[in-house]
């Protein structure tokens, strides 16, 4: 038996990180039998981790059928962008109230800016390191629920990111992503309905 297999949830981190970074594709099953004999443990904690992974969205378990990655659906992401607007609100206002440090989004923030400075521009990485920058944000306002609900929220979304994201947009997002630092700098409130519709306004380019 392995020595990841002796604890759950350092196998629900691992089967985790690899559906995150697609290592198992969209729609694929996932079977416990496999899994079991890779990690050389019994089916129990591979059901354990299944259960989470369920409850974090990223497999659908059919009954009498298997365990299965989640597709995600442009609707899927238009929810997941109507609720986080409003949960990046929050963070906003709490991290104006706590005088937080930005230093952190800047540096993330001028990456991006030498990345979309680069031809042709690298999309996937682009995507990477604003997902960082956004879960910095929400870091920032020091509320722990806001951080474990936005985990849950942003799970599976890159590839949907990429769909609506284009050089135009990238600058425009770039050019936002600066004024929500000097907002929070600067501890204006009316930052708050900024960073409300930075996001509310992608659901434009979704089409839905």
């Amino acid at each position: 038996m392995t020595d990841i297999a002796n604890n759950v949830e350092e196998l629900y981190s691992v089967l985790r990180r690899r559906i995150l970074d697609e290592y198992y594709f969209a729609g694929q099953k996932l079977s416990e039998n496999a899994l079991a004999k890779e990690f050389e443990c019994s089916r129990t904690p591979i059901r354990e981790v299944f259960k989470k992974l369920e409850q974090d969205g990223l497999i659908v378990v059919r009954p009498k059928s298997g365990s299965y990655v989640r597709i995600y659906s442009g609707k899927n992401y238009l929810d997941l962008i109507e609720v986080r607007a409003y949960l990046e609100g929050l963070a906003f206002r709490l991290s104006v109230e706590r005088g937080a440090d930005t230093s952190e989004m800047e540096a993330l923030n001028s990456t991006m800016d030498d990345i979309i400075a680069t031809a042709p521009i690298d999309m996937m990485t682009y995507a990477e390191v604003h997902y960082r920058f956004h879960r910095e944000f929400i870091r920032m306002s020091g509320n722990e629920l806001l951080e474990n609900f936005f985990e849950r929220l942003n799970l599976k979304s890159s590839h949907l990111f990429l769909q609506t994201m284009n050089p135009e947009i990238a600058r425009k997002t770039q050019e936002e992503h600066w004024r929500i630092i000097n907002l929070v700098k600067a501890r204006d409130p009316k930052g708050e309905k900024f960073v409300i519709q930075h996001l509310w306004k992608k659901r434009d380019y979704l089409g839905y």
